[in-house]
């Protein structure tokens, strides 16, 4: 589990050495000290930052600018999936916010509950993503359902998000070079999505890694995550010093992650 209060925390600047390629460089917190690995997922999230933005200037380069802006929010009504590292450190950020905001998020949470358990869809939800969640067809059937029903992210507020800097990995590789009103019916017929990808799945990464070794993938969706918060870090996470395991996360994130799954949208297009 992940500790309650804000660890001492130190800047540091690595560089993330890739075969035949440059060498980028990135600031990171990491705490100050032997952590587990939520703990050191806003270094996580530096990394995946600094390789979107690698990224977003290859397409640019080839004369496709990400159109993605402040105020285009359809992306927020997505099913968004989580390992149990992220969804513990998305808790953490949760109780951390103040009054009156914690409780509005809440009841955002408790909505969006609502709105499945409505449309008979919470149970499906539920086996899916603790039974099947290596059924691509079953997963992605999942994810058209749940975007029928366009629930916000509970951490929706004024059209942007509102832990944007601690917002999850997969949300952090979610950028598009098609027109915006195409993100509006991501699963119709004439669907033309043009995703850019970053190098590595750093998301993906991190729901199959506890630290010190590979796991078999340990996902959910964040509106389950209260929901589901007394079986999150039954496993456990091992107590280690924070820059080797950074260290192995990253070696194990650009060996064992190339993108073999099909998108979503059997229509959609991506840019490798």
């Amino acid at each position: 589990m992940t500790t309650q209060n804000p660890l001492p925390r130190r800047r540091l600047l690595i560089a993330l050495d890739r075969p035949g390629g440059d060498t980028p460089l990135v600031s990171v917190l990491l705490p100050d000290g032997a952590a587990v690995f939520p703990d050191i997922l806003p270094a996580v999230r530096a990394v995946a930052d600094t390789l979107q933005d690698e990224a977003r200037r290859t397409v640019a380069e080839l004369g496709q600018a990400v159109t993605c802006h402040l105020g285009c929010d359809a992306c927020c009504r997505h099913l968004v999936v989580l390992g149990e590292a992220e969804a513990l450190a998305l808790l953490r950020t949760l109780r951390g916010l103040p009054e009156p905001r914690r409780q509005q998020v809440l009841a955002r949470f408790q909505a969006g509950l609502a709105r499945l358990e409505s449309a008979d869809l919470l149970p499906r939800l539920f086996a899916v993503f603790t039974r099947e969640a290596h059924d691509w067809r079953h997963v992605a059937e999942m994810l058209a359902a749940y975007w029928e029903l366009a629930i916000p992210c509970p951490f929706l507020e004024d059209k942007a998000c509102g832990i944007y800097d601690e917002r999850p990995l997969t949300c952090r590789q979610y950028a598009m070079t098609s027109p915006p009103a195409a993100c509006l019916d991501p699963f119709g017929p004439q669907a033309s999505l043009v995703k850019v990808l970053p190098p590595v799945d750093l998301a993906g990464a991190a729901a199959a890694f506890d630290g010190e070794q590979a796991h078999a993938s340990r996902v959910l969706p964040l509106l389950l995550c209260l929901l589901l918060e007394p079986r999150l870090g039954r496993h456990g996470f091992p107590i280690l010093e924070p820059l080797p395991m950074l260290d192995r996360f990253l070696k194990f994130a650009a060996g064992h992650y190339s993108r073999k799954d099909p998108p979503p949208n059997p229509q959609a297009k991506e840019y490798p």
